[in-house]
């Protein structure tokens, strides 16, 4: 590197040296990342300690030690419960602790088999954060005028409302809805109105209100009581995805990697003797595992095991249950009469699973057994009974009946996945308590009770297209015809031609089957912004119609675009325009259609809003689980799994759609922030409850960057590599070339900076300026100054045996 006329030409490779030798960071408490055995942890707050002769080195106290997994059973002694540094070498042979100080990285290794054998994505109970009172409000509200040329005018309007309530960790929620019915007066609702907290220990969550029974083993009704439901989201992913055990014995320390289609997926080590493997994450479905073993001598064996899963399949020693105490809450105006209800499923050996429950009522009376199992390259099975008596008063009396149900599932060689397919046939006497009550109560809405259901879910995929078929048909005692829906698509491309093919039957207002089938072309059109052009054949009910569409975003999207025209064989000609934007804190949408007798004309605008201590946050959605993220001085800034979310100017947003139990990235974008704003840590990971929000606060602070250019008294730049520290002796920058430094200063007044490097021993000299004084030009303030040798009186020693020398 080049310096100045007068310098020594190695002043800039050793000022370099100089900064290499010198430690990044000073002894202190840092937020680290952590990892162990390279699987990446929260970060979290570490002592770092500048040990005598090893330089920085991280404080591993026993809580540390225990947070990161280490067995304690596998010490000779327990882990101390004070804040001392522990050896972690000493406490496990071959373990170590890495600390990258530029990084602010903690890399621990630890040997397997002192480590508790947990899934990584594990959350300690201790980490679910509850969240903050608040309360909240989801909207969504549409008008629509309607307007025929015989003069006829219509208008509706619609409400509808999800609002919540967080208060000491209960979650209170309701749902309503205020709609126009049919005689265009006015109907308000109210629905899933409950409180609810989870219960940890239990790995359950109570509810009290309304709200819905499982559907896991009878048929989900509405109730008004108390519930006390299992909930697999507190478990891991391993947990709550079935996966078969893989056993077997390994002569010697063996090697054992788990292959899922040809990729691997898990890796270990076993002892010699009987293993079994149970944590494996296979993920939701069907396949094979190849296990590979390898022996200490280097022997390799190799078998494979296919799994087939199903929705009620559990992974072994997993339980699910609920209990359940009531009222029948149906929305027609019948009896209510009390129930009580609880179900119970666990996952056991040989890859299956046990499940049952009872249902007890006033008149009704039902009880259920099932069993569900991997039968590996056959697929998964299950096959289940259902007893239930009921009183229906008057002249029926009483009746019994059973139902029995067979489900199956797998996907074939051939790409063909049998996603769900299920069967279920009940006797003439049987009833669901829905039907019971129904039944019972002479409803217009009963259709009868049901005599068979066949439902089923498939999916082939070759190449560039696919098929799949999704269908379900009901039929009923005592009357004829069938309920049937399905639904049947075909897509493929030809270059950049779209092609869908497509049919589908299902029920109309009227009652009716009501049948369409179809063929859809669509090719993307690129003049600026994506834009896709799409025409439509279509044949429903006996009647043929066509339309051409043009479709696209504006505005990177925010903005989004329909224009349509469409024609009947009636020679019938209409035309659509309708536009929707997602705006920081809403979505908007607007439509316009007319065609030869009519027009119609809508508006609809959905957002949420939020109320807590520190005032109220507006944003186009809030999930079950959110954040609310404050960026103090920050309005406009958004996340970058958010990106709809601009904070106000308070600096608040919300981050909707969050996993609970789970740890949630906020990942702030921070391209567009001024130069002067700061945020030292743009990432956090949040572990919520569910239904709870979360605050997360990312601390920012304002400075003046300060664009400097350095020179010595003769006018030479200051050398390459030179060291500036402010009068606390912390280095703020580093000279690159031509005397130039980037500094970053939250002080307006008068400060000094003192410049060091090397030529021939360190040389000195000290540089004062008034930022506030500096007038800014695109964020930055730029300045030329005169580095001037240090007063008699302050020169420090170094300075001085140089001058001597000199």
């Amino acid at each position: 590197m080049r310096q100045a006329p007068g310098l020594a030409s190695d002043a800039g490779a050793l000022a370099l040296q100089a900064l290499a030798e010198q430690e990044p960071l000073v002894a202190g408490r840092y937020r680290v990342q952590l990892l162990v055995n390279q699987t990446p942890l929260e970060a979290r707050e570490v002592d770092i300690r500048n040990n005598d002769g090893q330089g920085l080195q991280p404080c591993l106290t026993g809580e540390l030690l225990r947070d990161l997994g280490l067995r304690e059973q596998a010490l000779e002694a327990p882990l101390p419960s004070d804040d001392r540094c522990l050896d972690l070498a000493a406490l496990v042979p071959h373990a170590y602790a890495d600390f990258d100080p530029s990084n602010l990285r903690l890399s621990v290794s630890i040997p397997q088999i002192a480590l508790h054998r947990q899934p990584s994505d594990t959350i300690s109970e201790s980490r679910w954060d509850a969240g903050i009172n608040a309360a909240f409000i989801n909207y969504q509200a549409s008008t629509q005028h309607y307007q025929s040329r015989n003069g006829q005018n219509r208008s509706s309007y619609d409400l509808y409302l999800n609002s919540g309530i967080n208060i000491a960790g209960w979650r209170l929620r309701s749902n309503q809805a205020l709609r126009d019915n049919i005689n265009g007066q006015t109907d308000w609702s109210r629905s899933d109105t409950y409180a609810q907290r989870d219960i940890p220990g239990l790995r359950a969550n109570l509810t009290l209100g309304e709200t819905f029974t499982g559907s896991e083993v009878f048929r989900s009704v509405p109730f008004i009581g108390a519930q006390v439901a299992s909930d697999l989201d507190m478990h891991s992913d391993t947990e709550q995805q079935y996966a078969p055990v893989i056993r077997g014995v390994a002569q010697t320390r063996a090697k054992l990697e788990v292959l899922h289609d040809g990729y691997p997926i898990y890796s270990t080590y076993v002892a010699p003797g009987p293993y079994a493997i149970d944590d494996l994450s296979v993920g939701a479905g069907h396949g094979e595992l190849e296990v590979i073993l390898t022996e200490a001598d280097g022997q390799v064996r190799r078998f494979t095991q296919p799994y087939s899963s199903l929705a009620n399949l559990l992974r072994e020693g997993v339980w699910r249950y609920s209990a359940t105490v009531g009222r029948y809450n149906g929305a027609e105006d019948l009896e209510r009469p009390v129930f009580w209800q609880a179900t119970l499923a666990r996952g056991g050996l040989w890859n299956s699973t046990l499940y049952g429950g009872a249902f007890v009522s006033d008149y009704y009376h039902a009880g259920a057994l099932g069993v569900a199992r991997d039968f590996a390259g056959l697929g998964a099975l299950s096959l289940d009974a259902t007893q239930a008596r009921t009183d229906l008063g008057g002249l029926a009396g009483q009746v019994q009946g059973h139902s029995f149900a067979v489900r199956y599932g797998k996907s074939f060689q051939t790409g063909t996945n049998l996603r769900f397919a299920g069967y279920r046939y009940s006797t003439e006497g049987y009833r669901d308590f829905d039907e019971a009550v129904k039944d019972r109560n002479q409803s217009a809405h009963y259709l009868g009770n049901r005599r068979s259901r066949l439902e089923a879910s498939i999916y082939q995929n070759f190449g560039k297209s696919s098929v799949s078929l999704t269908l379900s048909q009901d039929d009923y005692w005592n009357r004829s015809g069938l309920r049937r829906n399905y639904q049947v698509q075909y897509n493929t491309r030809w270059g950049d031609l779209g092609i869908n093919l497509f049919a589908s039957q299902a029920l109309s207002e009227r009652g009716a089957n009501s049948r369409l089938f179809g063929l859809s072309l669509s090719l993307p059109l690129n003049f600026g912004q994506r834009h896709n052009t799409t025409f439509d054949l279509q044949h429903q009910d006996g009647r043929n119609s066509q339309r051409a569409s043009l479709n696209g975003g504006l505005m990177n999207n925010r903005l989004g675009y329909q224009v349509s025209l469409s024609h009947d064989e009636q020679q019938r000609n209409s035309g659509a325009l309708s536009l929707a934007y997602q705006g920081a804190n809403a979505s908007y949408g607007i439509g316009y259609t007319e065609g030869a007798d009519y027009r119609s004309a809508s508006l609809n605008t959905s957002g949420a809003l939020l109320a807590h201590s520190g005032g109220l946050v507006l944003g186009p959605y809030l999930s079950e689980t959110s954040a609310l993220v404050h960026v103090p001085d920050a309005a406009g800034i958004t996340l970058e799994n958010a990106p709809a979310s601009q904070a106000n100017e308070g600096g608040y947003l919300l981050a909707p759609n969050l996993r609970p139990y789970r740890l949630n990235p906020l990942v702030l974008r921070t391209d567009d922030l001024p130069p002067e704003f700061i945020i030292d840590n743009a990432v956090q990971r949040v572990a919520p409850r569910r239904g709870a929000i979360v605050k997360a606060t990312f601390p920012s602070r304002q400075v003046m960057r300060l664009v400097l250019t350095l020179q010595l008294p003769d006018g030479r730049a200051l050398p390459f590599g030179t060291q500036l520290m402010d009068a606390q002796g912390q280095a703020v920058a580093v000279v690159g070339q031509v005397g130039q430094a980037l500094v970053a200063t939250e002080h307006h007044g008068e400060q000094r900076l003192q410049a060091r490097w090397l030529d021939q021993g360190t040389r000195e000299c000290q540089v004062m300026l008034t930022p506030g004084n500096i007038t800014p030009v695109n964020g930055y303030r730029i300045q030329t100054l005169t580095c001037h040798p240090r007063e008699a009186g302050t020169t420090s020693d170094a300075s001085t045996n140089q001058e001597a020398a000199s």
